[in-house]
């Protein structure tokens, strides 16, 4: 289900979406839309990392040892 919701933004940024909008064929809603989901995406990420951040206690030459192992980089 879908919001009105009302802001005040600046006006530069603005016409850089508008702008956005126009080259994408996309509606200002759709352009809002996706930039509020990527960046919502982003912090959540950042939040896990700092979440997580410390959390494996290794020496620097041990993680050395493991990132020179064969197969870490191949998928």
């Amino acid at each position: 289900m879908k919001k009105k919701i009302g802001t005040v933004l600046d006006e530069e940024l603005l016409l850089k979406a508008k702008q956005v909008s126009l080259i994408q064929k996309k509606s200002l809603s759709e352009v809002f839309e996706d930039a509020l989901r990527s960046y919502l995406s982003n912090f959540q990420k950042k939040q896990l990392v700092e979440a997580t951040k410390g959390n494996m206690r290794i020496s620097p030459d041990a993680l050395k040892l493991i990132m020179e192992e064969e197969g870490v980089f191949e998928s």
